[in-house]
């Protein structure tokens, strides 16, 4: 039987102004069997400002740049699952103030039919100061539609996807938990990328519906944290703890999450961990090691975002009926948003940074002829 080109939702937010990944919030993506996906995603625009230092409570100080551009986690993961070749949807609010960010989305191959354009309330947008002189910089964050999505306008958007298709999440968005549940309901594959990650959060999504787990250490080190804390109101305990290494926390990972089927771990300039389950009912979950593919790093921000669609956009277009993903289509996957993210630190900005899949197929080649 030959399968639809699957869709893929990303239903999250947008937003206006440098992406910063201190800004982001959570959003969710959907992919079918026929290579298409929603996404419910965070939409917000960030205003970057840089400034000689921080500012000071009662002080005035001038700026020496500023910019704006489109950013939000799931803005981001939808444009790199059109660059990667998915057929993604991305669903979510904007204000009118920044319908110019799905025009940037529609040009990488995103469907915003199911974003919401609303006339009475504005777009989320991050306040960004960077310090010219210690480089730290400082956010004000302002949620603005990201913080209006229900689940009623959620369950009209996945009324369109079934069984064959994905959904990709991230913490930016309201109704979060809720329309996690209620696509696991109607079958979907559930990715997660839970960013930003607070105490409560493991207590509020259901995270045993999560087929695909996709965090970095410090993620993976809060989650550790919280399966394995005594007293669970300790919300403190990770400023205290030794650091936690990704070998110490899949074993605590897999148990409490038994049903995933792939646990991804980021680990920087030291690359990735993967687990995952290769046959269902398999207890251990076979492991994946990958270095980090070098580059001339410019910008990191946009590395995250785009390993994640590319990675399950190969996932998507490798999917076929009735028929679990074997170890060499995996270690695929890892490789080529691997790739992905290595061209993407190579630029400035994060939702400009993504690349396409050509650019991204030719590193590929050039990298197995000079091995």
């Amino acid at each position: 039987m030959e399968l639809t080109k699957p869709k893929v939702l990303v239903y999250g937010s947008i937003n206006i102004g440098k992406t910063d990944s201190a800004t982001a919030c959570w959003a969710l993506t959907f992919l079918s069997a026929n290579e298409a996906g929603i996404s419910l995603t965070q939409l917000h625009t960030d205003d970057f400002y840089v400034v000689p230092h921080i500012v000071r409570s009662g002080e005035t100080i001038s700026s020496t740049s500023y910019t704006v551009s489109a950013g939000g986690k799931g803005a981001n993961q939808s444009v790199a699952l059109g660059r990667a070749g998915a057929n993604v949807y991305h669903a979510g609010k904007i204000g009118k103030d920044g319908e110019w960010v799905l025009d940037i989305m529609k040009n990488a191959g995103v469907d915003t039919s199911y974003t919401k354009v609303s006339k009475t309330e504005a777009t989320g947008r991050a306040i960004i100061q960077l310090s010219q002189e210690s480089h730290d910089n400082s956010i004000v964050l302002f949620p603005g539609t990201n913080s209006t999505v229900t689940l009623e306008e959620a369950n009209h958007v996945l009324s369109q996807f079934g069984e064959s298709d994905w959904i990709v999440m991230q913490n930016e968005i309201s109704s979060g938990p809720e329309i996690m549940q209620a696509a696991k309901e109607r079958g979907m594959t559930v990715c997660f990328n839970p960013s930003p990650m607070s105490a409560d959060l493991p207590k509020q999504y259901p995270l045993h519906l999560v087929d695909y787990l996709l965090i970095n250490e410090i993620e993976a080190q809060e989650l550790y944290l919280f399966l394995t804390a005594s007293d669970n109101n300790n919300d403190d305990s990770s400023s205290s703890s030794p650091k936690i290494t990704a070998a110490e926390s899949f074993p605590v990972l897999e148990k409490a999450y038994g049903q995933t089927s792939g646990i991804i771990i980021t680990l920087g300039g030291d690359g990735l961990v993967a687990r995952f389950r290769i046959n269902e009912g398999d207890k251990q979950m076979e492991e994946f090691r990958m270095g980090v593919v070098e580059s001339n790093v410019v910008n990191t921000t946009g590395a995250g975002d785009t390993f994640t669609g590319y990675f399950i956009a190969n996932l998507v277009r490798n999917q076929s009926l009735n028929t679990r993903f074997t170890s060499e289509q995996f270690r695929g996957a890892l490789e080529e948003a691997s790739h992905a993210a290595s061209l993407a630190v190579t630029k400035e900005g994060a939702m400009d940074s993504i690349p396409i899949k050509e650019h991204v197929d030719a590193a590929i080649r050039l990298k197995k002829k000079l091995d």
